[in-house]
């Protein structure tokens, strides 16, 4: 798993450890399709979801960047 600079910025700036994103990708609650062929992969992580953006490269998981998502819009976000 490789991670962008803009998805090691974004860890640095929300406080997120690499090992939580590891762990959302590698065993996810939720994976949906996103724009360009990447995919969203969101776990439950107390009262919101990890959400981690990953783009794939051959044998190669990149992630594009990673932010935390209210359990709420999880069924708006589901719906379209």
């Amino acid at each position: 798993m490789v991670f962008t600079k803009h998805a090691l910025e974004k860890l640095a700036e929300r406080q997120i450890e690499k090992k939580l994103v590891e762990s959302c990708v590698e065993n996810p609650d939720f994976i949906f399709p996103e724009e360009e062929g990447k995919k969203a992969y969101l776990k439950v992580m107390g009262k919101n979801y990890l959400k981690v953006i990953v783009a794939e490269n051959e044998n190669e998981l990149i992630v594009v960047t990673v932010y935390w998502f209210a359990k709420t819009r999880l069924k708006r976000y589901n719906s379209n």
